[in-house]
């Protein structure tokens, strides 16, 4: 990204100093390409007779991710795009030049190069674009700006619509489309396993067509060869899935397998390549007896507890309910809240053991109201042997075949004073449990820098009493290595 356009302050009004490009003008023309590195030329898609739907948004706009995050027009998409009836391009187009590709991942830091909401590319099945040439040709006034471009090339500005104001807003202005009957869309994970042997695939199965779906054949192959199948019964509605589970049967680590839709309500699917998943099977990595559990707390610790199970079903390490707070009613808040707590433990045993994880939630919404992602890494030494973050599970989430232990005690013991910084929440001052001396940078929520530190050795601390009340980010660096926690003024 290039130009600037805006700072994360100003939400709503960017540009008001330019006039938007107005309704009903032609488009002006672009190409552009996209993360993958395919190009998209607006003109070719026109010719073709295709409605162009733009969203036009900044990693860190807060309405941009709400929308996103509503699957519009991800529902769009399937419904009537390429994996579709392919009748809609939808692009969508990341328009401030101060932000970084990293934050359409989410993996940046924030106060390096803007700010993040997420992961925009979790839910993007449509072609995602770096640019701010796209914004300032079309002279945009605010993030989002979704805009509509029909096949004669004239452009509309649209309301941030559901699906079915998408569509109806297209019908009524541009073409009448004409979506698939039986279309669903096929999503199997990729799996890891302690070994080889009998395994139970799962295929979810996603409604995108026009009619309930009652009856399916599902498919496992490998190389065109048919391993299993599935007979579904039920009745998946509209945007509606289910999760079909097949019989135990041999499926070997290693290799890459395919999930396949063969027919839906007794036809033939309208679109073979969507109703196809791919996914492999791996073999858990394995591990020393000795691990190091991170567990990356939301903003109810009191509702999470997890354990790890050998696979006798046998617990052998377990952690939570971690203390309540009293920012409300239900225990929000506290020094657990939004922070990772580690434990150390020792497994038992010295032959090779598999282990599963289970996460708790004694709300039954999951691990969801958090500032962050919320989750659960182990270490073995330094090297992560399990990582998963969590959204809304439920009350119960099962990970089997996690991870492995090789029957040994690594010789990089656990150290006695692992890194700390406390208290958190605090009222100012923080102090720090090191090993090595670091340098600390605060961010606020915004990613601009409110606090920078000279080296910190053990046992030393900041004041942050200057501060407002809220959530900030340390970012953290070491000779070695830079990582970020969170802290909390209050």
């Amino acid at each position: 990204m290039k130009k600037l356009l805006c700072t994360a302050a100003c939400f709503f009004a960017l540009f008001t100093a330019q006039a938007q490009i107005p309704d009903g003008s032609i488009a002006p023309d672009f190409t552009v390409t996209d993360l993958n590195g395919v190009t998209h030329s607006l003109s070719a898609y026109l010719a073709q007779g295709k409605t162009v739907i733009i969203d036009i948004s900044a990693t860190w706009c807060s309405p941009c991710w709400n929308y996103h995050e509503s699957g519009a027009l991800e529902q769009l998409y399937y419904t009537y795009g390429p994996e579709g009836s392919d009748e809609v391009v939808v692009l969508f187009i990341e328009g401030d030049g101060y932000t970084s590709i990293e934050s359409l991942y989410g993996t940046n830091m924030p106060g390096d190069s803007g700010v993040t909401a997420g992961n925009w590319m979790e839910h993007s099945p449509y072609p995602v674009v770096d640019s701010d040439d796209v914004a300032a040709l079309y002279e945009i006034n605010y993030f989002p700006t979704i805009f509509r471009i029909c096949p004669d090339g004239k452009v509309n500005e649209i309301p941030q619509l559901d699906f079915a104001g998408l569509r109806d807003n297209i019908n009524a202005n541009c073409q009448v489309l004409t979506p698939l009957q039986q279309h669903a869309k096929a999503l199997s994970t990729d799996y890891k396993v302690c070994e080889g042997g009998t395994f139970v695939p799962q295929v979810n199965v996603k409604n995108y067509g026009t009619e309930t779906i009652t009856s399916a054949i599902i498919e496992i192959k490998q190389g065109g060869t048919i391993l299993a199948t599935k007979n579904y019964t039920g009745a998946i509605a509209v945007f509606d899935d289910a999760m079909v589970t097949f019989d135990p049967i041999a499926l070997e680590p290693g290799t890459g397998y395919e999930a396949v839709i063969t027919t839906i309500n007794g036809s033939v699917p309208g679109n073979v390549q969507t109703a196809t998943a791919l996914f492999n099977i791996s073999e858990t990595v394995a591990g020393h007896n000795n691990i190091t559990v991170k567990l990356h707390t939301n903003n109810y610790p009191s509702e999470m507890s997890w354990a790890i199970k050998d696979s006798a079903g046998q617990v052998v390490g377990s952690g939570g309910p971690y203390q309540a707070g009293n920012d409300d009613f239900f225990g929000g808040g506290g020094p657990d809240a939004n922070t990772i707590k580690t434990q150390q433990i020792t497994l038992p045993g010295t032959d090779i053991e598999c282990y599963s994880v289970a996460f708790y939630s004694s709300s039954g919404y999951g691990w969801i109201a958090s500032d962050a992602p919320a989750g659960m890494e182990i270490f073995s030494g330094d090297d992560v042997i399990f990582s998963r973050f969590v959204k809304n599970f439920g009350s119960v989430l099962v990970t089997p075949s996690a991870f492995k232990t090789n029957g040994t005690l690594s010789s990089n013991a656990p150290q006695a004073t692992p890194f700390a910084m406390y208290p958190n929440p605090t009222t100012g001052v923080v102090s720090f449990n090191t090993q090595e001396a670091i340098q600390v940078t605060i961010i606020d929520m915004t990613g601009k820098i409110v606090y920078t530190s000279g080296s910190i050795a053990n046992g030393g601390s900041i004041n942050l009493d200057a501060l407002q009340k809220g959530m900030y980010l340390a970012r953290i660096q070491s000779p070695e290595k830079q990582w970020v926690e969170k802290v909390i003024v209050k």
